[in-house]
């Protein structure tokens, strides 16, 4: 028997070749050279550590191995003596289940059996009774399996990776989105960390290692990746391609409004184009927001839900591969907003624009989204970043401190210690660079994916010719750029998003105010009326026709906040009656909930009699004690006062001879004439208060008792001299 061949010896690159063109006629060309060289050395049992665009083929890695060894076991004569095995099964490690669930659905295209490994399908296969353990150890029902890292730990991949008909058939093991091992495995989700371990420890020498991805930056972060997965040296085989998007413009623009609100014009823009489009957002909530905000922006009386699609982990895992199915198939859905679940290895090729609201956490998640559009090299795609003005002001900051030279820490004299600044989780270096770049996107990312030929990619847009510049370059070039629609059927038109316009209510005039129930009045009538709803719903299903009635129909939230709003309004049962006439049992109960009401009504005016009466009573103990601290202030002032007054008191002369009273009288007289007014007291200045503050206002000074004029007479030296009969008299 004639030794066996190696598959990249050149007969059994030609063998790949035939079956590649015999079992998948899609492929009139068949493989591309990285491809095929990566295919006949995961054959042959090598390491493989590959880096190719998205949407670049990295699939067909894995299962273009497995269709040729199906075929050459069907057929062993037909080939020549190359390595084979007769029930060919591989293992894919995916992040997500949306992956998994992408990754079987392509394969079934292939004509290639896979099954997705996780919680809800494991959960299904116990409800029906199947064995999974036992059919994926003889390897009969399934050629891939997908399965995620934590799964790994559980009893059941133990037993598997310990039978001998597994171990003998396992081709390779393969983690796809590699790059996620460095970001995720860190903090976000350990067991990535762990997958080198099951693959070395698990899996027979004799399987291939193999690590696609398009976003892994040459240096540290492929270092540790290949570190984790025990590849080193020369052990394994590094395919580096350059993951540019020929076929994809790149826009990078300011956002003019937050992510925390409530909407979001700047996305009204691009969804007008009519092309199919992916928004994503960070979080599930955003999700939530940027969904009502495009349904409000649709006319009413289409199916806005047919055209906007939500995708996120809280769906069901149907409900997710249904979403991909009808993006790919309804030429209604236009629209999927989505979270991180969506952003790595999803293969649509209907998507065309890709939005993402915020610059994401790194480049490489950053380009994992802009590589979910334009999958077919035939269409023009569009991946666009918003990103906010602050973080770009983050970026130049970060920057400008890696310049400077570090700050001196200050020193506290009395304790001897530096003050501790909050510390800022730092942002991504690369991230930071495309924040500020100014010149070209794309020369800037080939330069941080060290893209080849690095004297051609590096350079800018228009230098460098490519057919779709990015924002920066299309600018300074004053280029026009134009994108077509995605097809739809004839006669189909897609109305426009409209900005929803905010219909602010006037003001409410006092009576208004009256009639509306405060928080607290509003959440006991709330829970009053639910306690009424149960009753009628008691006393209702005892009749046949009303057993198979939905709970929630026999006292409706619709009603319930209907009878809410209008409570404080309703002055009598034809009130009430004209409110809530749709209600399904109005004749039977509206009786009794107008006695609820009216009970509801009488309590809340008591309530805010009561609290009237008790803010009244409050204000006059106020007035009160702040009349009683200024009439102490005033006597205090008054006093202090007088006694500066005897100070200031000067004792008269003792009287003289005639002669002189007589001439000093004169003086006096002369110097104060008798029709001179009493010079009025000093006003104490007016000050105005700066601010308002509850501080109490300063009481005006009790003004100073004015003196008769013949008290002031009598203090000046009469004229003349008092006879003594008339002072006798006196």
């Amino acid at each position: 028997m004639a030794p066996q061949l190696r598959w990249r010896s050149p007969q059994g690159r030609r063998t790949v070749a035939k079956i590649v063109q015999k079992e998948i006629p899609q492929w009139p060309n068949g493989l591309y050279p990285e491809q095929e060289d990566v295919v006949t050395r995961v054959l042959d049992g090598e390491d493989v550590f590959c880096c190719l665009t998205t949407g670049g083929g990295k699939s067909a890695m894995f299962a273009v191995p497995i269709i040729v060894l199906r075929e050459m076991a069907r057929n062993p004569d037909s080939y020549p003596n190359l390595p084979i095995r007769a029930l060919p099964i591989g293992l894919v490690i995916t992040p997500t289940k949306g992956l998994a669930a992408n990754i079987v659905y392509e394969l079934k295209k292939l004509s290639v059996p896979a099954f997705a490994y996780c919680h809800e399908t494991v959960t299904e296969a116990r409800k029906a009774g199947r064995n999974l353990v036992a059919e994926i150890q003889e390897c009969k029902t399934w050629n891939i399996i997908c399965v995620d890292p934590e799964h790994l730990r559980d009893k059941a991949w133990r037993q598997i990776t310990d039978f001998d008909t597994f171990r003998t058939n396992i081709t390779f093991g393969c983690v796809d989105e590699a790059h996620l091992i460095d970001e995720w495995g860190a903090a976000f989700r350990p067991p990535f960390r762990h997958i080198g371990q099951f693959f070395r420890g698990r899996l027979p020498s004799s399987a291939s290692v193999l690590a696609l991805t398009a976003t892994s930056i040459p240096g540290q972060p492929t270092n540790s990746i290949c570190k984790s997965l025990g590849m080193s040296g020369d052990d394994f085989y590094l395919l580096r391609c350059s993951n540019e998007r020929p076929n994809t413009q790149f826009i990078m623009e300011p956002l003019d409004h937050g992510l925390g609100g409530k909407e979001f014009p700047s996305l009204l823009r691009y969804l007008n184009s009519g092309r199919k489009a992916v928004v994503h957002v960070r979080r599930i909530d955003e999700v939530f927001r940027v969904f009502m905000y495009l349904f409000n922006s649709l006319p009413e009386g289409m199916d806005r839900l047919r055209r906007i699609k939500m995708y996120h982990s809280l769906r069901s895992f149907e409900a997710n591969e249904e979403i991909l199915r009808l993006l790919d198939e309804d030429p209604r859905c236009q629209v999927v907003i989505a979270t991180i679940a969506i952003a790595n290895g999803i293969n649509i090729r209907s998507l065309l624009d890709s939005i993402t609201l915020g610059f994401p956490e790194s480049v490489n998640q950053a380009w994992q989204e802009k590589g979910r559009v334009g999958r077919d090299p035939n269409t023009i795609a569009r991946g666009v970043i918003l990103f906010q003005r602050s973080a770009q002001s983050d970026a130049r900051k970060q920057l400008a401190a890696l310049e400077s030279p570090p700050a001196v820490p200050h020193i506290n004299p009395q304790t001897g210690k530096s003050k501790r600044k909050k510390t800022v989780k730092p942002m991504e270096h690369n991230k930071a660079l495309m924040l500020v770049e100014e010149h070209c996107y794309i020369a800037l990312w080939n330069t941080i994916y060290q893209n080849p030929p690095l004297e051609l990619s590096t350079r800018d847009c228009i230098i460098a010719k490519r057919r779709f510049p990015c924002s920066l370059c299309q600018a300074r070039a004053k280029m026009k750029l134009t994108f077509p629609p995605s097809p739809l059927p004839p006669g189909l038109v897609l109305p426009p998003f409209i900005p929803p316009t905010t219909n602010q209510s006037p003001p409410l005039s006092a009576d208004q105010k009256k009639l509306k129930l405060k928080k607290k009045e509003r959440a006991e009538a709330e829970t009053t009326l639910t306690v009424f709803g149960d009753n009628v719903r008691l006393t209702e299903r005892k009749r046949s026709i009303n057993q198979r009635r939905p709970r929630s129909s026999f006292f409706p939230s619709t009603i319930l906040k209907l009878v809410l709003d209008n409570l404080l309004s309703i002055k009598s049962l034809d009130d009430l009656t004209n409110h809530v006439e749709s209600w399904a049992f109005v004749s039977e109960h509206v009786a009794s909930l107008h006695s609820a009401i009216v009970k509801l009504q009488r309590r809340f005016e008591a309530a805010r009699e009561e609290a009237r009466l008790a803010k009244n009573a409050k204000q006059r103990a106020t007035r009160r004690r702040r009349s009683k601290k200024a009439k102490h202030e005033w006597d205090s002032d008054e006093e202090s006062g007088e006694e500066e007054e005897e100070e200031e008191e000067v004792e008269p002369e003792p009287e003289a001879d005639v002669e002189a009273d007589d001439e000093s009288s004169a003086d006096e007289v002369n110097h104060h004439p008798p029709s001179s007014p009493v010079p009025p007291p000093a006003k104490r200045a007016k000050t105005a208060l700066a601010e308002v503050t509850n501080r109490s206002r300063p009481m005006k000074k009790k003004p100073e008792k004015q003196e008769t004029a013949a008290a002031v007479a009598a203090t000046f030296r009469p004229a003349y001299k008092t006879s003594r009969r008339r002072a006798a008299g006196q």
